[in-house]
């Protein structure tokens, strides 16, 4: 005996049934009951107060029947049945017993449940490098002030005008504003606002914004959480996007910008046109702290010709001889060489601008620099293969003399009197001309001997 369809079922639950209905129904239980828990519902829901859902609401709804209807639902008739009556859900969380027609037995319909779990993310602690109107707390804790050199463990929560955070290794950088918290299941959790991460480590780094993951390592690239919308910009490498509500998963490769409502499949990411994504500015260590906060409120500072804003204001800066500009509210400039010793706080101060004559590179600063020039013998070892594809029996001895500004900046690179290839000359010039070193604290010439031979 063939069995009543579900609109059939409806209809007949709704008003008198057709005759060929009629007589089905008479000569069938099972149909009979099923027009009978039909009128049951419709009575159910007839009686609920009308509601409309939003459209962020409706998308949720419909995503969520969208997993049950691709699981599987243990009942006789599909997830359809609800959308007769869509327009009078009322009440969250209301459970629809269906009989089912194999087992004779109700079977409950439920909102499915997240299919990933998120593992406990790995962490690193963050030193605060600069910090604008940052607070923090662990749990119900007090709320405390955070301040450059401060040291953040996982638990943290934070609340962020700005702030740049990164760990030991300057692996792991991050620059924030907004609420945010640090470990647990993700590395940085975004309740609100925006997390620009820079990850130069193969240990991947995890953000968490609503229900979207942001995985990647070796990898620049930003996440924002603003209103009911996520969005992800990626200026470098490769960032998987993980959907905990429904365990689909997406690789997003740099350049690439996107967007997502809550509650929208994470395939149906509306696409924008890549911004420029700066990284985190984190300076190469050994880290000072540079102290600006008793100068008067509003004066600039710079330091070997880089702007850091105005005060009060303190940064963790990279050690070396440095010189310090300030220009006061009323106009008035000093310019002044500084000592930033690792490990010893530096507080600025309005100090006439010292001679600025003679003044010479100190021998911690120039040693410093020749081992970072000896670092950089594979990039001008390139210059000599060049030679060598020429004239296999090419060798000899060179100077590189390197006029290098008091910022480490080289400013001109010469050759001393050789025997090379032209190509290969200019090819040792460019390349030296390329290199930004330790700042020196004045400008200082150095001579570079090279000696080029088959090894």
């Amino acid at each position: 005996m063939k069995h009543l369809g579900p609109e059939q079922v409806e209809q007949a639950a709704r008003s008198a049934p057709a005759r060929e209905v009629a007589t089905h129904l008479a000569a069938c239980a099972e149909c009979r009951a099923d027009v009978k828990s039909a009128r049951a519902r419709q009575k159910l829901l007839g009686g609920l107060k009308p509601y409309t859902l939003s459209d962020l609401a409706f998308r949720r709804v419909e995503a969520r029947l969208d997993e049950v209807v691709r699981d599987g639902v243990p009942s006789k008739f599909p997830w359809r049945w609800l959308g007769y009556s869509m327009g009078v859900i009322a009440a969250a969380g209301l459970a629809l017993m269906i009989a089912g027609r194999e087992t004779q037995q109700a079977g409950v319909v439920t909102l499915p449940t997240p299919k990933v779990e998120l593992a406990q993310s790995s962490f690193r602690p963050l030193t605060v490098i600069r910090a604008v109107k940052t607070s923090a707390r662990i749990g119900e804790a007090s709320w405390r002030e955070l301040k450059a050199g401060d040291v953040l463990t996982s638990g943290e929560a934070l609340s962020a005008d700005a702030v740049t955070l990164s760990d030991i290794a300057a692996e792991w950088q991050f620059a924030a504003s907004g609420s945010l918290s640090l470990g647990g299941v993700a590395t940085v959790t975004l309740g609100a606002g925006e997390v620009t991460t820079q990850v130069k480590s193969k240990d991947t780094v995890t953000v968490l914004a609503s229900t979207r993951a942001f995985v990647a390592s070796e990898a620049v690239f930003s996440v924002s959480r603003a209103a009911a919308e996520v969005a992800l910009h990626v200026s470098q490498g490769e960032v998987e996007v993980v959907d905990s509500s429904t365990g689909l998963r997406r690789p997003v490769k740099a350049p690439a910008a996107l967007r997502w409502s809550d509650g929208s499949s994470l395939r149906d990411g509306l696409e924008a046109k890549p911004g420029t994504l700066g990284a985190p500015r984190v300076p190469p260590q050994p880290w000072v702290l540079f102290d600006a906060r008793s100068l008067p409120a509003g004066t600039r500072i710079s330091l070997d010709g880089v702007d850091l804003g105005t005060s009060p204001t303190a940064e963790l800066l990279t050690a070396g001889r440095r010189q310090l500009t300030t220009i006061a509210p009323n106009g008035a400039s000093t310019t002044s060489w500084v000592n930033l010793v690792a490990g010893a706080p530096f507080t600025a101060t309005l100090e006439p601008s010292p001679p600025m004559d003679d003044r010479e590179p100190d021998a911690a600063a120039l040693e410093r620099v020749m081992g970072e020039l000896k670092a950089q013998r594979p990039k001008l070892a390139a210059c000599y293969e060049q030679w060598l594809k020429a004239n296999r029996a090419a060798q000899g001895e060179v100077t590189l003399e390197l006029t290098v500004a008091a910022n480490g900046k080289v400013k001109r690179a010469t050759l001393g009197q050789n025997s090379m290839s032209a190509s290969s000359a200019d090819c040792l010039v460019r390349t030296a001309r390329s290199f930004v070193l330790s700042p020196l604290g004045a400008e200082a010439t150095l001579e570079v001997p090279l000696v080029l031979q088959r090894r």
